[in-house]
């Protein structure tokens, strides 16, 4: 496939830039052309069509598929409405900065300083937010403002979902567009004003689908434009016949595998218009796609082979945008893209087996490109998946490195049904950054909150305060700790202050809800979800079947360290005091604590391993977390669902927090997603055996688990080798395990990464529910990666480190070899 080793090569050569066009061109709509008395839901919708009728038509390259979510290679678009103004300050700095810098000519920083921004000023989610609560901001504002307790997704968008890409595929957007109109024109606006929030709501869909045909057309006249000044044979017939192609999808019916592949992903384009480029993703491709590749296959007009290169193409394609983020983020957690996730295997919706023919060219497109984007994931079911799928994606597993992560069909479903969904729905899953939402019915708003829980501790061992702060309420004023004499009223202070925590977070969830769904429906999305147009309702105002809300947590594995130590070390066997502890914690475990520091860290029992009290406060702690979320719903009408699956959140949440009872020193990196924090556990087969303990009924926003281990010894035959690791994944999921992820590298691997990043320029590795590449991830997160403990899979041993880099003193935390 030359044209996929040509565009690949160019798609990873190529440097991140800042894309304004979409920027400058709504904010032309809303200062030109936008009417202030006009409704907000056809406001969204003008701005949308504008936006996709006037941007750039450009046909890029010789890729088989037209066009992009931005107007570069490699874009990173602005979204001044939402976290775009968070770069204002650096526009000058952002294409030198040495972390990850995004280029941003002087013209287009000058678009954004002097028209761009100014009307946003005062309008972004954020400043809405700020101005919706008033004066003087609630301390909850002040908390997610410095990042150090939670963060709200919402401020950032709610694109963290799965459409339903099918309709579009099999009746094309003029049918949908002919459903709202024909939903319209039997209401009576005198009715009421709910009757006529409905029209408006048929209205704005279709304005907005409108918008993505002519984005489609003018793509059609860009590739019959270029065709005319090509000498190339081949590829005038390339481009003749991608302008048929646009001219035909997304606006009717597609009708063959590339007009379905075409359709696909300028559905996916036209949805970045309206929805920030995060985790936007198509879902379950394997079955979305399958009636087109069948029908071709057996027609004899597409092979295996040519549906490689056009999957290819979709994941360079799925691939050309990243997230803006600002320096200062960049640091802590960058490096994690903007995740669009594919889905793959697994059941259907009535319980058989999914795997089929496309299933296998997509993993072996996964395998070929081997990019960060699109995050992949393969669904397995122990039951009913056949062994030769599963060997298969662990071959691509070892191949890789890291991709795809594998999900564990019965666990899923299990909890998807246990959250109120029909089985059938439940089946019909697809993951999106590691959490399980029914495609096209669960426009579920995944990272709505992310929780750091050692803050929550932090607050119980200082009655509400932090130790930085403590001259500040943060939290309720709970009890002294060094007055407690029991392990169970120091688990009553650190729930009161858990509880507290959460709601600070849910409050401001919801009312970045309300501001959505008041300022920024999202017609176009709403469009291509099941529900939305039944009810004649936005998806923003829960119009979507189902409506949960992501709740993820930063920090379990080393809370549950802490929270057994306190009981071991405090109330069992009283090795220290809680005043002690307290006064060690406060100066960070200063020379005179250093004796203490070494028990905590290797004495007392750490999740990850089998011992009952690391086993029963995990599972105490799930349970409490399943319980607050569960009792809340959220302004969709949707359940909160805790989540651990923590991306890139854990490096920048862990360099923000202080010192903690397992041993841990301030600023240090905690553990990712349910992996065991680094170094501790021994032994793989009950490492994996204590994390399937704590069960999936609790978890019903999905978990990460990532595995370091040894490559193949030479010596050691590839088929064995995939075997063993074949079992290892299927054992786990039959013991509940929810999810695994594998780092198939050595510790001297990712520290020579580390230190020769020119030689590593593509290396991917696994971060907590999706891939990225190590060369443009945080020092803290490569950090995090390197320090994982490393199994050898036959043995299930854990490897030693290195000495000569423990005895550099660059990972003082590990425990002994």
């Amino acid at each position: 496939m030359p044209r996929v080793l040509r565009l690949r090569a160019r798609h990873l050569a190529a440097s991140t830039e800042v894309c304004v066009e979409r920027a400058k061109l709504i904010t032309q709509f809303m200062t030109e052309l936008a009417d202030p008395n006009e409704p907000s839901q056809l406001v969204a919708a003008r701005r949308v069509r504008h936006y996709l009728a006037q941007r750039e038509a450009a046909i890029l390259d010789d890729n088989l598929l037209a066009g992009s979510t931005t107007s570069k290679p490699i874009g990173a678009p602005v979204y001044p409405e939402l976290t775009g103004l968070t770069i204002w300050p650096e526009l000058e700095v952002i294409s030198t900065r040495k972390v990850n810098p995004q280029l941003l000519s002087p013209a287009d920083a000058e678009i954004l300083d002097l028209f761009v921004f100014p009307y946003w000023i005062d309008k972004s989610m954020l400043e809405r937010l700020r101005a919706s609560l008033g004066s003087p901001p609630p301390i909850s504002l002040r908390l997610l403002e410095r990042l150090t307790s939670f963060s709200c997704g919402k401020v950032d968008g709610i694109s963290r979902c799965v459409p339903a890409y099918e309709r579009v595929l099999h009746e094309g957007m003029e049918d949908i567009i002919a459903e709202a109109r024909g939903r319209e024109r039997v209401l009576d606006r005198s009715r009421g004003p709910r009757t006529r929030e409905r029209i408006e709501f048929y209205q704005s869909v279709q304005i907005a689908l409108r918008g993505a045909i002519e984005h489609a057309t003018n793509l059609a006249g860009a590739a019959r434009a270029q065709a005319q000044l090509t000498t190339d044979t081949t590829r005038l017939a390339e481009l003749e016949a991608l302008a048929l192609i646009c001219e035909r999808v997304p606006a009717k019916p597609a009708r063959t595998f590339r007009e379905a592949v075409n359709s696909l992903w300028l559905c996916q384009v036209a949805l970045h218009a309206e929805n920030v480029n995060l985790a936007l993703s198509p879902g379950r491709l394997d079955q979305i796609l399958w009636p087109f590749y069948r029908r071709d296959i057996e027609d004899g007009v597409l092979t295996p082979e040519r549906a490689v290169e056009l999957c290819c193409c979709l994941w360079l394609k799925l691939g050309d945008n990243t997230s803006l983020v600002p320096e200062l983020s960049e640091r802590l957690w960058g490096g994690a893209g903007s995740a669009p996730a594919v889905t793959l295997g697994g059941v259907d919706e009535r319980g058989r087996d999914a795997v089929n023919d496309l299933t296998y060219v997509l993993l072996r497109t996964t395998e070929v490109m081997a990019l960060r984007d699109p995050s992949v994931t393969a669904r397995f079911h122990g039951d009913v998946n056949d062994r030769a799928y599963r060997q298969r994606v662990v071959q691509v597993i070892v191949n890789t490195g890291a991709i795809p992560a594998i999900h564990n069909d019965v666990t899923s479903i299990m909890t998807l049904v246990n959250q109120g969904q029909r089985l059938g729905h439940a089946r019909d899953f697809a993951v999106v950054n590691g959490s399980p939402l029914s495609g096209g019915r669960d426009h579920g708003a995944g990272a709505s909150i992310v929780l750091n829980l050692a803050r929550a501790l932090e607050l119980t061992l200082w009655q509400g305060k932090t130790a930085v702060t403590q001259d500040q309420q943060i939290g309720p004023v709970t009890a002294d700790p060094r007055t407690f004499t029991s392990f169970e009223q120091l688990w009553e202070a650190f729930a009161v202050q858990l509880r507290g925590l959460i709601q600070q977070a849910i409050g401001l969830d919801e009312a970045l809800g309300q501001l959505h769904a008041e300022r920024m429906p999202t017609p176009l999305l709403s469009a291509l979800f099941q529900g939305p147009l039944e009810l004649g309702k936005d998806s923003s105002r829960g119009g979507a079947t189902y409506n949960s809300s992501g709740a993820n947590h930063v920090g379990f594995a080393d809370v549950c360290d802490s929270l057994n130590a306190i009981e071991v070390a405090v109330f069992r066997d009283a090795r220290v005091t809680m005043a002690e502890l307290i006064e060690a914690l406060r100066v960070d475990f200063g020379p005179v604590h250093a004796r203490l520091r070494n028990y905590l860290r290797y004495k007392p029992p750490k999740f990850g391993s089998e011992d009952p009290v690391a086993l029963r406060n995990a599972a105490r702690l799930m349970e409490l977390l399943y319980a607050v979320y569960q009792s809340h719903t959220n302004e969709r009408g949707g359940r909160y669902r805790p989540v651990y699956v923590t991306m890139t959140s854990h490096a920048g949440h862990g360099k923000l927090c202080g010192a903690l009872p397992s041993g841990r020193r301030a600023h240090k990196v905690f553990s990712g997603g349910l992996t065991p924090t680094s170094g501790v556990p021994r032994e793989l087969g009950s490492t994996l055996d204590a994390v399937a303990a704590v069960g999936s009924r609790s978890i019903p926003g999905g978990a990460a688990l990532t595995i370091k281990l040894a490559p193949r010894r030479p010596e050691e035959p590839l088929s064995a080798y995939l075997e063993c690791l074949g079992d290892l994944i299927e054992a786990h999921f039959r013991k509940g395990g929810m999810q695994l992820q594998f780092n198939i590298h050595t510790y001297e691997e990712l520290i020579d990464a580390m230190e020769h990043p020119h030689k590593y320029q593509n290396l991917i590795v696994p971060v907590s529910g999706h891939s990225a590449y190590f060369n443009e991830l945080s020092v803290p997160m490569k950090e995090e990666l390197i320090s994982q403990t490393q199994y050898h899979l036959e043995t299930g041993a854990a490897a030693a480190a290195p000495a000569w880099w423990r005895e550099g003193g660059r990972f003082a935390d590990w425990g002994p070899s």
